[in-house]
């Protein structure tokens, strides 16, 4: 019996031993994979068609343009056509955002609506210290005031916080322009 007992601690000790052993250190290569993976399967969950040359207006029904940096762009609204005025570096932009994750059962991270909070977030066009180059990059092509689109963000063009471990962001994006005259 004594030895029983021994032996069965024996096979826990090494258990124990050997599992510890084991490498959980996921690496940045991995992550980015997984990231891959994570907006590919959100495209084909919602039968998006991805396209690399940026659609005209009206857009197709779920087409998103790939940019060069990796950015999934859908213009949803085009703004206020009537006017000539368009974005321009160092102007003032007032965004309205559902910020949610592409993960199969999605959760809203946060929803911020100009009208919600005495002080919006806002950013000047083309500071990137003060918003992630993806927003930047869908502003460049949404371009209008009240113009809408949704974007699908990789982590190394997204904010820092979704940097490690490499998190793929989804936004409903809405921009108010303030022309910095």
């Amino acid at each position: 019996m004594k030895s029983l007992v021994i032996f069965l601690f024996s096979v826990l000790l090494a258990g124990f031993v050997l599992s510890s052993c084991k490498d959980d250190n996921v690496t940045y290569a991995e992550e980015l994979a997984a990231e891959q993976k994570i907006i590919s399967d959100f495209i084909k969950r919602n039968g998006i068609s991805v396209v690399t040359t940026m659609p005209s207006q009206p857009w197709p029904a779920k087409v998103f343009y790939k940019s060069p940096s990796g950015l999934y762009f859908r213009l949803t609204n085009a703004g206020d056509t009537q006017s000539n005025d368009t974005v321009e570096s160092g102007d003032l932009i007032v965004p309205r955002y559902i910020q949610y994750t592409l993960t199969a059962k999605p959760d809203t991270l946060f929803n911020l609506s100009t009208t919600d909070f005495e002080y919006p977030s806002k950013f000047n066009y083309l500071d990137f210290t003060q918003a992630c180059v993806g927003w930047h990059e869908a502003v460049g092509y949404m371009k209008r005031h009240n113009s809408e689109a949704s974007i699908l963000v990789f982590s190394r063009i997204g904010f820092t916080q979704f940097n490690r471990p490499a998190t793929p962001i989804g936004y409903d994006l809405k921009i108010k322009i303030q022309k910095n005259y």
